[in-house]
């Protein structure tokens, strides 16, 4: 724990202070914006008007109901930041915050002992602004990018009788090796040696053949079609979170159709309707019913994933992230303001 004494007071001026002027909540066009409606999400990396090249110190919120006061290292991932000290905190409505609460129950060089409480007096996505009731001091907090998140549809034709695999993947960028998921509809193999469809988890050298290939194979004709946007966090919490049903759902044998292509469909639809929720930044076009029943009238069974795909590319053509600009080796990098 760092203990130098000029060390510390720069921790208690983050803590106590929160420097005057803080800035707008959210700005267009000089006006103030209203906070969204979009559940309130904490968890993450965050900075304050107070952290400076003096003060280089981010706050990194914990799911699990404690915040830690990192202290940057130039050229440093943030996630390899020096960690100097440690609260819990809590949120009197964690989806819908009034209030913070950091509790020191031992106390520490930077936090004495008991309870600092901050007023929150609007929130959004990627910044919260607080008032210390005490000092009448208002604080801004922005949160740090230390990630960035993508989801890619995706499928190969196959056959009439047997489409090839069609999947969503969730990709997760943070300077090191990206963490890939995916979940979908596969081709697998019966005592018999006999293939069939099935939902489930996409093995990494499945989709990797279908990513690695983007256009027609020229020897088996087959056809290979995908989409991909940017997600924001929130997006990324609430798409992420039907991966895990899904998921869970596929392994204990709970899922809603017997066919794997007709769960494939109402997967895609489940998983796409967390985006642009509550006016995040996908302005995404889904596929209407009436363009859903024109592919079912007009595409066996096995191919309605792809021409789902095929469907949705067409309409947000200029939100697809292509294999061309996606930033495989994107790095958070933490500019500390002057």
């Amino acid at each position: 724990m760092l203990r130098k004494p000029q060390a510390i007071l720069l921790y208690l001026l983050v803590l106590t202070s929160f420097g005057s002027g803080a800035i707008a909540f959210v700005q267009s066009g000089g006006d103030s914006i209203a906070p969204k409606a979009c559940p309130f999400e904490i968890v993450g990396i965050w900075r304050s008007d107070a952290t400076t090249v003096s003060t280089p110190f981010y706050f990194e919120f914990s799911p699990e109901g404690y915040v830690t006061i990192l202290s940057h290292t130039p050229d440093a991932l943030p996630h390899d930041f020096e960690m100097t000290t440690s609260v819990n905190y809590k949120l009197d409505r964690p989806k819908s915050p009034t209030r913070i609460d950091f509790t020191a129950v031992r106390g520490n060089d930077i936090f004495g002992r008991g309870v600092t409480s901050l007023k929150i007096l609007e929130f959004a996505d990627n910044s919260f602004t607080t008032i210390d009731t005490g000092t009448e001091q208002k604080t801004q907090w922005v949160r740090e990018r230390t990630r960035r998140y993508f989801l890619t549809l995706a499928a190969r034709s196959g056959t009439l009788q047997q489409g090839g695999p069609a999947f969503a993947m969730w990709t997760t960028l943070e300077g090191r090796e990206p963490r890939i998921e995916a979940l979908g509809v596969r081709l697998a193999k019966d005592a018999d040696a006999k293939s069939f469809p099935v939902f489930g988890a996409i093995p990494a050298e499945v989709y990797d053949q279908v990513t690695e290939a983007i256009q027609k194979d020229k020897k088996t004709k087959e056809e290979i079609v995908i989409v991909r946007f940017e997600l924001t966090q929130a997006e990324f919490e609430t798409t992420h979170k039907t991966y895990q049903e899904w998921d869970e759902n596929a392994k204990n044998g709970k899922l809603p159709e017997a066919d794997a292509y007709s769960t494939g469909i109402e997967f895609f639809r489940k998983t796409l309707e967390g985006l642009n929720k509550c006016g995040d930044k996908i302005k995404l076009h889904r596929p209407t019913q009436r363009e859903l029943d024109e592919i079912a009238s007009k595409h066996a069974l096995p191919q309605r994933l792809l021409e789902y795909i095929r469907t949705l590319r067409i309409k947000n053509d200029e939100l697809n992230v292509p294999d061309a600009v996606f930033p495989w080796f994107w790095r958070p990098t933490l500019r500390i303001p002057e």
